[in-house]
């Protein structure tokens, strides 16, 4: 990996504040409750709008209180494979409903609330290029991957990569 950003989640709670919120359409009741993280997730099935702290725990629930139903298997078993489609699923949403000339205004507030805890190491002359590429920007051209592997169901959970897929997705999605 050539470049990073690390944020804590603080800011990504004060971002989709700043923008009002993000719309998304919860597929099932997500009820999740852990004392040891102080963590209590009750996000009802139906289009929601989510305010920072709502989108956070929505972006974290993986599995529910009392085990799993037939639907709820349908969305989510447990792996942090269902809740990174989650988490795709709610970034699409937030690109395809906030990536518009009406949040202009925004943007220095925006930008404020990330810089004030960023840590990165791309150099100011690599931002100020990337920036001359911004109205080249296409929603249709964003996707979203995950790294090829295998969960492995045991405790603790964990997942193995695949190297030999990684390093084809890599050739078909980078090196057309």
């Amino acid at each position: 990996i050539k470049y990073y950003v690390y944020s804590n989640i603080k800011t990504f709670r004060e971002i989709i504040d700043l923008l009002g919120g993000v719309t998304i359409d919860v597929p099932i009741d997500l009820d999740w409750d852990d004392p040891i993280q102080d963590l209590h997730i009750h996000i009802k099935k139906g289009e929601q709008l989510m305010d920072g702290e709502t989108a956070e725990k929505y972006l974290r629930f993986r599995h529910p209180n009392g085990g799993y139903t037939k639907e709820m298997l349908k969305y989510y078993d447990g792996s942090d494979l269902n809740r990174i489609q989650a988490q795709q699923g709610f970034i699409n949403e937030m690109i395809k409903q906030k990536v518009n000339i009406s949040y202009l205004p925004k943007l220095n507030n925006i930008v404020d609330t990330v810089f004030k805890d960023l840590e990165t190491n791309i150099t100011l002359s690599e931002i100020i290029k990337m920036i001359k590429t911004v109205n080249k920007f296409s929603f249709e051209k964003v996707e979203f991957n995950t790294l090829p592997g295998v969960s492995m169901e045991s405790s603790p959970y964990y997942y193995l990569y695949d190297e030999a897929k990684i390093k084809e997705l890599i050739n078909v999605k980078f090196f057309k």
